[in-house]
């Protein structure tokens, strides 16, 4: 069994998801809607978000008790390179009850080494890179995710949707136009055909922002 799975973001007019100053408290308010178990990111985003020269404690390396934040959900991290080391700063916030990572059997040992030190969960699935149909039905039976919301860039995003896991787009579209060609969220799918969207609702948002949903 698979989760839902939901791309959730906030873009321009003209589809960027840089390059302006994102209405952050409208954002995850939307997202906190959902009732997601988990959000997946991938590692371009994590290693974007925050400080990472942002030192360690030693209760960084202690796995905290999802019971003490009952209404957080897991952030994911998809991580086969072994480059995020700012975990810490996601596994201190409130709103995650802590940090599981995917990697691949491709993954440098040392960076596995650095995951086990600091007892964050991670899971081996694929080889050169993360087999995400196994991650998924894996999240499900073992962390019971039900409902996975993806807060990502283009390339993960576009790989979900290419390998048929994604059940529905949510886009908070800022009124305003970046001028720029890129980053667009879907610009890096690669389709032989055109995907056919099922509407399901738009609501406008405050500022002029509008909230659209699709299902795929």
């Amino acid at each position: 069994m698979l989760p839902k799975v939901i791309v959730h973001n906030l873009i321009s007019v003209d589809g960027c998801f840089t390059g302006f100053e994102a209405d952050l408290e409208t954002y995850y308010s939307v997202a906190a809607g959902f009732g997601a178990d988990m959000c997946l990111i991938g590692s371009g985003t994590m290693t974007g978000a925050g400080e990472e020269n942002v030192a360690e404690e030693p209760a960084d390396f202690i796995k905290p008790d999802p019971a003490t934040r009952p209404h957080a959900g897991y952030c994911v991290v998809v991580d086969s390179r072994g480059i995020c080391r700012n975990l810490h700063l996601f596994r201190r916030a409130d709103y995650c009850k802590d940090v599981v990572v995917l990697v691949s059997a491709t993954t440098p040992e040392s960076h596995l080494q650095y995951l086990r030190e600091r007892n964050y969960d991670y899971i081996i699935v694929g080889n050169d890179h993360v087999d995400y149909r196994k991650a998924l039905e894996i999240l499900y039976e073992k962390y019971h995710c039900r409902t996975l919301r993806v807060d990502s860039g283009g390339t993960l995003v576009s790989i979900l949707i290419q390998q048929g896991l994604v059940n529905e787009i949510s886009l908070i579209v800022a009124p305003l136009l970046t001028g720029n060609a890129q980053p667009a969220l879907f610009g890096k799918l690669n389709l032989t055909k055109n995907i056919n969207l099922k509407f399901v609702k738009s609501e406008p948002l405050s500022d002029g922002q509008l909230w659209i949903t699709y299902q795929l």
